[in-house]
């Protein structure tokens, strides 16, 4: 997972947008993926000539990245604003793999369908 271009949801000043970055390492803290990437923003995508442009390093959870692909000029920028941690709080892969294993110990199947 290093190395992978992504989309990062930041908030600065008060506004989220997603910034092109990179994953530089990926942690599992208490049961929760973290992952480490830098990204780079600009002041205004408008006046690229005279834009403030800074490198950064966030340390965030999964909800908040997308795959991106490079080649294509940020057509693939997602248009959604992801759901707030205090709204919604992430499960811990401990929770998440005990509930498979309850899901799959109840004789409940996937059907393939």
């Amino acid at each position: 997972m290093p190395a992978t271009p992504v989309w990062v949801w930041v908030v600065r000043l008060g506004t989220g947008k997603w910034w092109p970055g990179t994953v530089l390492s990926l942690k599992v803290l208490d049961g929760i993926a973290r992952v480490t990437v830098r990204f780079e923003c600009r002041t205004s995508e408008k006046a690229r000539l005279h834009s403030i442009a800074f490198v950064g390093l966030i340390s965030t959870r999964m909800r908040f990245l997308e795959l991106r692909d490079p080649n294509i000029k940020e057509i693939d920028r997602p248009h959604y604003t992801p759901l707030s941690l205090l709204r919604a709080p992430e499960a811990s892969l401990r929770n998440l793999a005990t509930a498979e294993l309850n899901f799959g110990a109840n004789g409940a199947a996937h059907s393939g369908k």
